[in-house]
């Protein structure tokens, strides 16, 4: 059973994190991407692992240092074990076929991928450079999550009743220690994308939204 969320419309929620060889999708490059697929509860799902690979930079040489040394990744590392950017593709399509996702009505689509990040936009343009917007727009849903755009909209919701607003700051690794939630490894795709699950579950089950 993939949940019982009947507003997902069969639809697999996952949290999505990736590394990066600096900040701009059309220069810098995917080092490291994870897909967590969620329950109903949202917890990471036992029954299936997360997609969680390493890819292999084309143009090493344009790499941002200083980005690079806030996730700590050995660019070597990478180039040594890392798959090169089509077989990642490849894998990735695997992947997805065995989520099992159901067929839209009629059968003529699958049901898609439901993306939950921090900073989403930041991470969606980075895999639609790396897919391509027709691949993208085929396994991933629209209508994403983001903690990061929840912790603001609680903030501007505080700001418009006079009230104290809540985040001073809204990176996850502030807020996931705010919230007393773990993190093992902080820029490290998986971890990051367990944090951010237990942070958007932090959210939904103590009713933040004010919605």
């Amino acid at each position: 059973m993939i949940n019982s969320m009947v507003h997902w419309n069969g639809n697999q929620l996952c949290v999505i994190d990736i590394e990066t060889s600096g900040l701009d999708p059309f220069w810098h490059e995917i080092l490291q991407i994870c897909i967590l697929p969620l329950d109903s509860n949202i917890q990471p799902r036992r029954d299936v692992l997360p997609f969680y690979i390493e890819i292999m930079p084309e143009f090493p040489e344009r790499r941002d240092p200083e980005a690079m040394s806030v996730s700590n990744i050995d660019l070597t590392t990478i180039m040594s074990r890392g798959h090169d950017k089509e077989k990642a593709k490849d894998l990735l399509i695997l992947w997805m076929d065995k989520l099992g996702l159901p067929l839209n009505k009629g059968g003529i689509r699958r049901c898609q991928v439901i993306p939950i990040g921090h900073n989403y936009a930041f991470d969606r343009a980075f895999i639609i450079n790396w897919l391509g917007y027709p691949l993208y727009n085929e396994y991933f849903h629209g209508c994403y999550r983001d903690t990061m755009v929840v912790a603001s909209y609680l903030n501007d919701k505080a700001g418009m009743h006079a009230e104290r607003v809540p985040y001073s700051k809204v990176k996850l690794s502030w807020l996931a220690n705010l919230m007393d939630l773990p993190i093992e490894h902080a820029h490290d795709a998986l971890s990051d994308c367990v944090t951010t699950a237990a942070l958007y579950r932090k959210f939904v089950s103590q009713g933040l939204m004010g919605l």
